[in-house]
């Protein structure tokens, strides 16, 4: 069953105490009843309009898109329930696309876990460093972006292969900013082919989620291997959440996005408050939407459907 009737994009909200995850319409700020498919199984956010679900007896494990029901089958792997949902699936292009590679990431782990979507006789697992945060762009994995590094993930050769490149330190507010913002949150963002860097700058005076949080948004110029900051996403908005990677999104193909969707916009949703922060990229504005009937939760993810 797909979730057709929807309005995407939504919320998913994981429970770890009974190991479920609830989702949320965001645009009519309400539970889904019923989630289809979904029903019992153990899901991760991805990308390319595509969740990760896994049935926790069986360990059949698939990419599954809520908006289309389309299935990719995947090898089963040994995670525990509370584990995945802390995961994030990251795919280097669209599944269907032969040499895909699908990541999964724990951020507090030391390893990774990867196969390809067309061909997938097994998931293979590799030694790594804590990787958060972590986005796919142009085929290859950057993660840890650091004031003068930033890490690299190739899988194009015959082996896996980790590497870094030196980023010229353009950024003065990735830890704080004054004395008017606290520590920033990051978060890497592909979209159309391009590497974006959003930093969310808390308010220093804030006990919670207030107007006074800015976001500040940069693009990898590849070749002089800086982050130039721009203020305007091209019609597009970006959806964050802590802990997961963000996902950009062009707009509305008849999925239902129409009232809830502005452009220009970064998404930003506080399961533990129940709050949503929507950012003007533009003129620098936010917005606070409250989440009142979302469940108890302290991770939240975003679900959208393929970008058209």
């Amino acid at each position: 069953m797909a979730l057709s009737a929807v309005s995407f994009p939504c919320l998913a909200f994981h429970n770890k105490e009974n190991q479920s995850t609830t989702l949320f319409n965001a645009s009519e700020k309400k539970p889904i009843a019923d989630i289809g498919e979904l029903e019992n199984m153990s899901v991760c956010t991805t990308t390319h309009g595509f969740m990760l679900a896994r049935d926790p007896i069986s360990k059949a494990t698939l990419l599954w898109s809520p908006h289309s029901s389309t299935k990719i089958e995947l090898p089963p792997f040994e995670l525990e329930v509370k584990d995945l949902m802390d995961c994030s699936c990251i795919l280097s292009d669209k599944p269907t696309v032969p040499g895909c590679v699908v990541l999964l990431v724990e951020p507090e782990a030391t390893f990774i876990r990867y196969c390809r979507a067309v061909d997938v006789p097994e998931m293979d697992c590799y030694e790594k460093e804590v990787i958060c945060p972590i986005a796919a762009c142009r085929g290859k994995f950057y993660f840890n972006s650091l004031p003068t590094s930033l890490g690299v993930i190739d899988f194009s050769g015959p082996a896996l292969e980790f590497s870094s490149i030196t980023v010229e330190d353009t950024i003065q507010e990735r830890c704080g900013y004054g004395e008017e913002y606290g520590a920033a949150d990051v978060f890497l963002v592909e979209s159309n082919d391009e590497l974006y860097m959003v930093s969310r700058l808390v308010a220093s005076h804030s006990t919670g989620a207030t107007n006074g949080d800015v976001v500040r948004i940069y693009m990898m110029d590849f070749s002089a291997r800086r982050w130039c900051r721009v203020e305007d996403l091209g019609d597009r908005s970006f959806f964050v959440s802590l802990f997961y990677f963000g996902v950009s999104y062009s707009g509305c193909g008849g999925d239902g996005c129409d009232d809830f969707l502005q452009r220009n916009r970064v998404y930003f949703v506080l399961p533990g408050q129940k709050v949503l922060q929507i950012f003007d990229v533009k003129d620098g504005s936010a917005e606070l939407q409250s989440l009142d009937e979302a469940p108890m939760s302290d991770k939240a993810f975003w679900v959208l459907p393929a970008d058209p």
